[in-house]
């Protein structure tokens, strides 16, 4: 059986109280700071990478490779 964590719960309950509009800034919030993240750790792996590689890498990291149309390939 799943457990949930006291401070899952209290989570769960801060954010029931929000509206839907509140809920999706945050999630749109979360959204920019995990590409973000992603993105400085791409350049960090790769210093001199172009802005088109990145783009790139930062695709086929959030997306896999299978997400990679034949469009965005070239």
């Amino acid at each position: 059986m799943f457990m949930i964590s006291d401070a899952e719960e209290k989570y769960f309950e801060i954010m029931r109280k929000k509206s839907g509009q509140e809920r999706f800034k945050i999630a749109m919030q979360l959204r920019t700071a995990v590409l973000e993240l992603a993105k400085t750790a791409i350049m960090d792996a790769n210093p001199k990478i172009s802005s088109e590689e990145l783009r790139k890498k930062l695709q086929e990291r959030i997306y896999g490779t299978s997400g990679i149309t034949k469009a965005s390939r070239s």
